[in-house]
């Protein structure tokens, strides 16, 4: 069986990893929050979620989060540095090093008709995935880490072909995390996601666009190891509202084929304050 998890903007609370349990089978597996790269704090991890977590047994999958300012190369090793340290921050160098843990950080990138800004630089990329792979220099060793990216599956094109001439040119990205929705009714927007039990997983349909690459940029063969098929759970309609209102759980699904590497980029928080 697949693992299924969550995702958060939100703190991690209980009461949302009961909500979500139904519709995957049980406890998520893992739990997505954000570090980010700039010097806004919003929808930041708080060290606060870690007791909840270790106690809940749900390990932290890293959010890169940049937004907007993923276009200037002159940005990208700053940024991938308060990345890291906001991993380290929020769970300790000491014991990151300790049980020998290499958090997988993948890069949010969003959908990029809302906005040119959220196109990707391709020299930002390769510089910002490059400071990954340096890691993070902490009292006892280097914390490594390693860059992978989250995208939308059909609204993120001129990113996923810089990613990969990037990667062509010696970058490196260690899978790509899509985002493309589903739901039980196809016809209300509203309507919840299907039961984990009634999804497969299907390598063809995962694929980011454009697919196949168009002839004059590189096919770095990057895996899709994961899938983001829900956001914003529990939705419900509002009058006056031409949308529903959405909640705060975005629900993920891992390839089989990779989770192994999947698991091995997780953070399971330590019960104590982070040392």
């Amino acid at each position: 069986m697949p693992l299924f998890g969550v995702d958060t903007s939100g703190v991690a609370t209980p009461a949302l990893s009961a909500k979500a349990a139904p519709l995957i089978g049980g406890p998520p597996k893992f739990w997505g929050r954000y570090f980010n790269g700039t010097s806004a704090r919003t929808y930041q991890y708080k060290t606060s979620e870690n007791a909840v977590l270790h106690q809940l047994g749900i390990p932290v999958l890293c959010l890169a989060r940049q937004m907007k300012f993923v276009g200037n190369p002159a940005n990208a090793a700053a940024h991938a540095r308060e990345n890291m340290k906001g991993v380290v921050d929020a769970f300790g160098a000491q014991y990151l090093l300790s049980q020998n843990i290499l958090p997988i950080l993948y890069l949010d990138l969003e959908p990029e008709s809302s906005n040119s800004a959220y196109i990707l630089d391709q020299q930002y990329y390769a510089i910002w995935s490059a400071t990954i792979v340096a890691g993070f220099a902490a009292k006892g060793g280097v914390i490594r880490f390693r860059p992978a990216v989250y995208l939308n599956q059909g609204d993120s094109r001129q990113s996923w072909l810089r990613i990969n001439d990037a990667c062509a040119a010696g970058a490196v990205c260690v899978g790509v995390f899509p985002a493309r929705y589903i739901r039980q009714d196809p016809n209300d927007e509203a309507s919840p996601p299907p039961p984990s039990s009634a999804l497969a997983w299907n390598d063809h349909d995962r694929r980011p666009k454009p697919d196949p690459i168009p002839h004059g940029h590189a096919n770095a063969n990057i895996p899709v190891i994961a899938w983001q098929y829900y956001g914003d759970y529990p939705k419900r309609w509002v009058p006056g509202r031409k949308h529903p209102a959405g909640g705060d759980i975005d629900f993920d699904m891992v390839n089989p084929a990779y989770e192994s590497l999947v698991l091995s980029g997780l953070v399971l928080p330590a019960a104590g304050r982070p040392v």
